[in-house]
């Protein structure tokens, strides 16, 4: 049990560095339900573009409009 949490403390950080640095270098990604074509002009997810941008990068902007709301 000792080694399975050592090794989620080790892996956990390293994980977590390789998908911000993967959404600061790729922040957008194809959008899951247009995925078959690519475009759907009625997609609503991604407004018929064909791309969404990637979780972490929401959560990225998210958190530097409130920090630059909280700050003025």
């Amino acid at each position: 049990m000792a080694t399975a949490i050592a090794l989620l403390v080790l892996c956990l950080p390293i994980v977590t560095l390789c998908y911000v640095g993967f959404c600061v270098v790729s922040p957008w990604g194809r959008c899951r339900r247009c995925r078959p074509d690519g475009r759907n002009r009625t997609c609503r997810a991604c407004d018929g573009t064909g791309m969404r941008p990637r979780i972490g990068w929401q959560l990225y902007v998210h958190f530097r409009r409130l920090h630059r709301d909280g700050t003025r």
